[in-house]
This record gives structure tokens, sequence and C-alpha cells, in this order.
């Protein structure tokens, strides 16, 4: 069993290798992050700095897609980089989640860090806005909400539980939905490496490249790119 810090709650504090603390799903029975990278690590390279979106903020204003909400530790760490930018441009953040209760979560634990990232995110979580930052969140079968949007998308933070938990996720169909809800030149990024799913992507119409490693053993993700 992972090294879990008790409380009333089906999604458990779990410490990561890099110090900081990500989320285990009682549900899923799985980390909602890589308990040997360390949640703010693998947040950081594999979703914050693969997707670009740093530099397309300096730009223009950008529209997020975060898909699952990973335990929030995506989101904590974009908010984070992009509070302390210097731009005019506004990013407007929709997250789909299935599990409400994983917000009740993050709104009672101030301990998880980056902790400016995480204290930006509760306050979006109960106000939307923030300075340049508006938050909209969509709760229900996240297979079923991407088939449904119309809001087209520059950025794509795909992070459901793995193939093996959470099967339909990881499906031609749904990459094809996520495609579809990407402007061109947009991209979607994820952990996984895993030659089967790449090649779905691939058939759902992306290319791909994948994401650098940091110094020290780091499994790479990937990044998907809409031509």
């Amino acid at each position: 069993m992972p090294n879990l810090i008790p409380i009333k709650n089906r999604n458990k504090p779990l410490i990561t290798a890099d110090g900081s603390i990500s989320l285990y799903s009682m549900d899923y029975m799985e980390g909602y992050r890589a308990k040997s990278v360390g949640a703010f690590t693998e947040s950081l390279h594999k979703f914050y700095l693969a997707s670009g979106i740093e530099k397309m903020l300096m730009r223009q204003d950008v529209r997020l897609l975060d898909i699952c909400l990973g335990g929030g530790s995506n989101l904590s760490v974009t908010l984070d980089r992009v509070l302390a930018l210097d731009t005019p441009y506004r990013l407007h953040i929709v997250t789909v989640e299935k599990q409400s209760s994983l917000f009740d979560t993050i709104r009672q634990n101030g301990f998880m860090w980056p902790y400016r990232g995480y204290e930006a995110l509760r306050h979006l979580i109960d106000h939307g806005d923030m300075k340049n930052i508006r938050l909209d969140i969509a709760i229900g079968d996240a297979a079923r909400i991407i088939a449904d949007m119309t809001l087209k998308f520059d950025i794509v933070y795909f992070d459901p539980f793995g193939k093996r938990k959470n099967p339909d996720m990881w499906t031609v169909d749904v990459f094809r939905g996520v495609y579809n809800l990407l402007n061109h030149g947009g991209r979607a990024v994820t952990y996984s490496s895993g030659k089967a799913i790449r090649n779905d992507f691939v058939t759902a119409g992306f290319t791909y490249t994948v994401t650098s490693k940091p110094d020290g053993a780091f499994q790479e993700g990937t990044v998907f790119l809409k031509q």
C-alpha cells in the first residue's frame, strides 16, 4: 500500500518522490500522479512545459481543456507559473471531472504545494475568476462531455487514470473527440508513453513528439499535435 496520510475521504493524500503531495483514489486504487516521479515534477514536465502554454499566453488568449483533474496538481502548477507571468492575455480553463468529491478534497487540504497554485485553484473552484484567469467545471462522464462539447481549445491536458483502470477514456473515439475540440496548431499532452495509445491518437488524426526529460530517471510523456 502506498504511503498514505489517513483522512476521512475517498481521495487520500499521497507523498511522492519529490516531496510534493498527490492524491490516491480509493475508488480506482491508483495514484493521481506517479509516486516514483513526484507530483510536482510530473505535472511541470509532462503537462505545463510540454504544452507550451507559457509562450502561448505571452502572445494570445488561451483556452485550456483539463480532462480529469489529476488531483489538482496539473492546474496548481499551471496557475503557480501563470500568476508569475507579466501578460495582458487571459487564460480560460475548462476542467472535466467525474468525482465532485475531488474538489472538496482540494478545498480541505491546505498543505499541498505549490501553495500559491493550490490557493489559486481553491479560489477558482469557489469563485470562478481570478485576475486574468477563469475556471469552468463540468462534472460527469468525461467521454460524453467531450463528445457533446462545442468550445474550441488551444491546449488539452489529457490525464485520466490509466487504461487498465479506466479503459473507456483511452479509445480512438475519445481521441477523435479531443482532436475535434482542438484548434489547428493545438496540442494535447499526456503522461502516457504507451505505443498502442500513441498509435490510436495517430489514428484519430494527431502527430506526436515526446516530452523532454529532467535529470534522473523519468518516463517520457507524449505531446500530440493537431496540424
